[in-house]
């Protein structure tokens, strides 16, 4: 049963379970991909968008760290790659990338801390 986009239920969920946000982040990655969009919309809409629906689960639900290292995966890979299931090197590390903006950062929030 759902209510609101998240599935109700009695017990704890499962990662299977799990699995409808990520199939939703996906779909709007991939939405992404197919447009050209530059990388500072790209971040914008990493930081807006998926920030938002990931903390709206987050909000409601205790997510297992297996499903937020695989959602930053997906952030990696579209913020480099522009796919979400591309692996490439980055050009600086990750933990650069989420320091923020007035400590020479891009500014995106970074999803284990």
């Amino acid at each position: 049963m759902r209510y609101l986009g998240v599935p109700i239920t009695a017990s704890r969920l499962s990662k299977q379970e799990y699995r409808a946000l990520i199939e939703k982040i996906l779909g709007k990655i991939r939405l992404w991909a197919t447009k050209s969009i530059s990388f500072i919309s790209g971040a914008y809409l990493l930081n807006s968008i998926i920030f938002g629906m990931y903390n709206y689960w987050a909000t409601i639900f205790i997510l297992p760290q297996e499903v937020i290292d695989q959602m930053n995966q997906m952030y990696r890979n579209y913020l480099w790659g522009e796919m979400a299931d591309y692996q490439r090197s980055p050009f600086i590390s990750w933990s650069i990338t989420c320091t923020p903006r007035k400590h020479r950062g891009i500014g995106l929030k970074n999803l284990v801390s």
